[in-house]
C-alpha cells in the first residue's frame, strides 16, 4: 500500500468520533491493538479490525474495494449495520461472535457469500472467499478486537471449475474440430482471456493454422455446429508458436499479454495461444496449465486418429449415395443422411431416386444390417442392381423379386470357412447366411400424383397432408396403413400399396435408425415422429427433411445411421437454378445480380427478393472469406418457398483465411440470415459445408399461395 493510501486510512480513523466507543480514540488503545492496526494499514491484502463488542468496523483500502460504494460511510460503523445480509443470513456473524466470546481463531475456506453491489439497488453478487479471524487481546488477556482477512477466491475457483468442465466436455468430443471447440470455449473462461487461439500444423509445408474465439462472442447453437474457421498464423505469432513448441515449455511475453502453451498429442503438435490484458499471471495458473495440457493432449491424440478413420468411412458411405436427386415441375425431392455418432465405420443405409422410361419417378430407401466396409459395399451393389431391375420392369413386385436373387447371390459369395464370429473374420467382413436387407421401393407419377409402393421388411412411410387433404378430414401427419413383406433374400409376398399425393402433400420415408432407440418400443419412436410431423410448418421437402432429422436425432448422439427422403407435390411446379461462384470478392456482387435476375424471372415479389438477396450476400461473403474454394449457389422455388443453398468444398484441416479475426464476422452474418429467413440450417459433409435458408414468398401473378395448399 502506498504512503498516500496509508495516510488516507489513518486520516479516516483520526477524524472518527470515538466518544461512544468503549476503547476510546486509537492513541488510547492498548499497545497490542495499536500494533495490529498499523499492520492492517501496511498490508496489501484486504484486512479489517472489528473493535469491541459492537464490532466497530475499521479497514484498509484493499478491504474498501470489496465494500464498493458502502465505503467510506461504512468506516467506524457497526458491522451488523454495514453488511447485514452477510452477518444475519450466513454463518459469518456467528464465527465472529464466537471468536470475540471465546478467543478462538477461525479459518473459513472457499465460502460462498454475498458481496455488496456497487449500487444500492443492485442485486448482491455471489463470490467465494478465504476468510480468517484472529482475536486481539489487551494487557489483561481479554479479547478486545478481531483481526479479519478476506481474500476473494472466485477467479481461482472458476479456473478449477473450468478444468472440471473441460474434462467433462472432452469426454464426448470425438473429432479434432470438436476438441478444439471445447478448448477454445473453456480456455477463455479458465484464463480470463480476451481471446484464445488453437494452433495446429497446417497441411502445407512447415506452416501453422489457428482457430480463434473471443470473449465477447456468444455463438448460437446453429453457429456452434459449424466447423471452425482456420486461419494461417501470422509470422510474428508463428515464431512464438515454433519457439515454445521446440522448447516444450510455455512462453509468456514481457507483460503477460500473450501466453503460449505447447501440447503434445501423440504424433501431432499443438499450441494454445492466450491473449489477455497486460497484468501479472495469477500464481495458481500453473496448476491449471498442467491439468489443461494433459487433458487436451490425450483428447487431441484420440481425435486425430478418429478423424483419419472416420473421413475414410464417411467418404465411402457418401460416395455410394446419389450426388443429387431428380426434380421436375410437379414433384420435388430432398434427402438427409446422418452417420452414426460414435465409431468410424460406414453404415448400410441408402436412398435413391431416378426417372423411369415412362416418365415416372422411382423412389427407394433401404438398410443393409450391420456396419463396416462390406455393409457399405453390399449397399452399393443392391442400389446398382435395383436401378437395372427398375429400368427393365418398374413394378414393385417385380423389382423386389429381382433383388431377392441378388441378395441370395451376395450371401452365397462368402465361404463357409469364414462365418461371422470365426477367428479369421472381422465384424462386418462376412455374412455366413445372415445377410439382412430391408427396403422400401415405389414409383410416383408427376402428372397424377399416383404412388405405388411396397415394403420388404422396412418401416412404413408417413404422409404429411397439405391443406386440400386436411379439408377432406386427413390428419396433418399419419403412417401409411400398408402391409410389410419379408426382407430381401427371403421368399414371401410384398403387397403393393397405392395412394394419391394431392397438391401440397408430402411423403416422408426413412430408415429405422430414425425411430429406433435402445430399450424403447418401436411404437414410441413412431409416435414421436407423428408428433414432429404434426408441428411441421408449410415448407419444402428440403426443410421438412432437415426438421425431421434435427427433431428425431438425439442430442446425446445417434445410435445408428439414418436417412430421410421427402417427396412433395407442388401446386406451381418446381423451379431450380444454380451457378458456381469463384472464391473472389467480386463474386459476391455477381451472385447477387444473378439471383435477382432469377427471382425476377420467377416473378417473386420485390420485398421478398430483397430478403433473399441479402441472405445470399451474407452466405457468399462467408464462403469467399472462410472456405477459400469455389461454392455452389442453388435457388429452388417450390410450393411458395424459395430455398437458397450455398455449399463449399473447404475440407476440414486446411487454412481457409489469411488473418484470424473472422469468427465474429461469421457469427454476425449467420445471425442476420437466420433473422431474415423463415427456416435456416447448416450441416457438414466429408466434401465441405452446406448452409441453406428458406423464405416464404409471394408471386406477382400468383393465384394460389403456399398457405392455400400446404398450410
Amino acid at each position: 500500500m502506498s504512503e498516500g493510501q496509508t495516510r488516507g486510512a489513518r486520516r479516516f480513523a483520526a477524524h472518527l468520533d470515538w466518544s461512544g466507543s468503549s476503547l476510546g480514540a486509537p492513541d488510547q488503545w492498548p499497545t497490542a491493538l495499536q500494533v495490529v492496526w498499523d499492520l492492517v494499514l501496511a498490508c496489501p491484502l484486504p484486512m479489517a479490525l472489528f473493535v469491541g463488542e459492537d464490532h466497530v468496523l475499521l479497514y484498509n483500502d484493499a478491504f474498501a474495494e470489496q465494500l464498493g460504494e458502502r465505503h467510506p460511510a461504512a468506516f467506524g460503523r457497526r458491522a451488523t449495520e454495514v453488511v447485514p445480509e452477510i452477518w444475519d443470513e450466513s454463518h459469518i456473524g456467528s464465527l465472529f461472535d464466537a471468536t470475540m466470546a471465546y478467543g478462538e481463531p477461525f479459518l473459513d475456506e472457499g465460502t460462498e457469500v454475498r458481496v455488496p453491489g456497487s449500487q444500492a439497488d443492485e442485486a448482491p453478487i455471489l463470490g467465494h472467499f478465504l476468510r480468517t479471524g484472529s482475536p486481539v487481546h489487551d494487557d489483561e488477556g481479554r479479547v478486545i478486537a478481531l483481526l479479519h482477512i478476506a481474500v476473494e477466491m472466485s477467479s481461482t475457483l472458476d479456473r478449477a471449475r473450468a478444468v472440471t468442465d473441460l474434462a467433462t466436455a472432452l469426454a464426448v468430443a470425438v473429432t479434432v474440430d470438436d476438441v478444439c471447440k471445447v478448448v477454445l470455449r473453456e480456455s477463455v473462461s479458465a484464463f480470463g482471456a480476451l481471446s484464445v487461439g488453437m494452433c495446429l500444423p497446417s497441411p502445407g509445408p512447415g506452416g501453422w493454422r489457428m482457430a480463434r474465439r473471443h470473449r465477447i462472442e456468444d455463438l448460437s447453437p446453429d453457429e456452434e455446429r459449424l466447423p471452425l474457421i482456420w486461419a494461417e498464423v501470422a509470422d510474428d505469432l508463428a515464431e512464438v508458436v515454433a519457439r515454445c513448441t521446440a522448447a516444450g515449455e510455455p512462453y509468456v511475453s514481457e507483460h503477460a499479454e500473450l501466453v503460449a502453451i505447447p501440447l503434445r498429442a501423440r504424433s501431432t503438435a499443438a499450441v494454445i495461444l492466450v491473449f489477455r490484458e497486460s497484468t501479472p499471471l495469477p500464481r495458481d495458473i500453473a496448476a491449471v496449465l498442467t491439468a489443461f495440457t494433459g487433458l487436451i493432449g490425450e483428447a487431441l491424440g484420440r481425435a486425430v486418429v478418429y478423424d483419419a478413420e472416420r473421413s475414410t468411412a464417411e467418404l465411402l458411405q457418401r460416395t455410394l449415395l446419389p450426388p443429387s436427386l431428380p426434380q421436375c415441375d410437379e414433384i420435388s425431392i430432398a434427402a438427409r443422411y446422418e452417420p452414426v455418432s460414435e465409431g468410424t465405420v460406414a453404415g448400410g443405409d441408402f436412398y435413391d431416386s431416378f426417372f423411369l422410361p415412362d416418365g415416372r419417378l422411382a423412389l427407394v430407401i433401404g438398410d443393409v444390417a450391420g456396419r463396416g466396409v462390406m455393409a457399405a459395399t453390399v449397399m452399393g451393389q443392391v442400389r446398382s442392381a435395383l436401378r437395372g431391375a427398375a429400368l427393365t420392369d418398374p413394378r414393385p413386385e417385380s423389382v423386389m423379386k429381382s433383388l431377392d436373387r441378388v441378395v441370395w447371390d451376395l450371401d452365397a459369395l462368402w465361404p463357409a470357412s469364414m462365418p461371422l464370429g470365426s477367428t479369421r473374420a472381422r465384424p462386418g467382413m462376412a455374412f455366413g447366411g445372415e445377410l439382412f436387407v430391408t427396403m422400401l421401393y415405389g414409383t410416383v407419377s408427376p402428372e397424377t400424383g399416383v404412388v405405388e409402393i411396397a415394403s420388404a421388411g422396412h418401416p412404413v412411410p408417413a404422409l404429411l397432408s397439405g391443406r386440400f387433404s386436411r379439408d377432406e378430414g386427413n390428419p396433418r401427419g399419419q403412417l401409411l396403413d400398408m402391409a410389410v413383406g419379408p426382407p430381401l433374400g427371403l421368399s414371401g409376398h410384398r403387397p403393393t400399396h397405392r395412394l394419391v399425393l394431392e397438391v401440397g402433400d408430402m411423403l416422408v420415408v426413412y430408415t429405422d435408425g430414425l425411430i429406433e432407440r435402445r430399450g424403447e418400443a418401436l411404437d414410441a419412436g413412431e409416435a414421436r415422429l407423428l408428433e414432429v410431423l404434426a408441428d411441421v410448418p408449410p415448407s419444402s421437402p428440403r426443410s421438412v427433411a432437415q426438421l425431421v432429422m434435427e427433431s428425431m436425432v438425439p442430442v446425446s448422439g445417434q445410435e445408428d445411421d439414418c436417412a430421410v427422403l421427402t417427396v412433395g407435390r407442388s401446386p406451381r411446379g418446381h423451379r431450380r437454378a444454380a451457378i458456381v461462384v469463384p472464391p473472389m470478392p467480386e463474386s459476391v456482387k455477381a451472385a447477387r445480380d444473378w439471383a435477382r435476375e432469377q427471382l425476377e424471372l420467377w416473378q417473386v415479389n420485390e420485398g421478398d427478393q430483397y430478403t433473399i438477396v441479402t441472405g445470399i450476400s451474407e452466405l457468399i461473403t462467408n464462403a469467399v472469406l472462410h472456405a477459400g474454394t469455389e461454392s455452389h449457389l442453388t435457388l429452388d422455388l417450390d410450393t411458395g418457398v424459395v430455398a437458397v443453398t450455398v455449399a463449399d468444398s473447404g475440407n476440414r484441416g486446411e487454412p481457409l483465411l489469411t488473418g484470424g479475426e473472422a469468427m465474429a464476422v461469421r457469427g454476425r452474418g449467420l445471425s442476420l440470415v437466420r433473422a431474415v429467413s423463415d427456416a435456416f440450417g447448416a450441416h457438414r459433409t466429408s466434401a465441405g459445408t452446406t448452409v441453406w435458408f428458406e423464405v416464404e414468398v409471394s408471386l406477382t401473378n400468383a393465384g394460389v399461395t403456399v398457405g392455400d395448399v400446404a398450410g
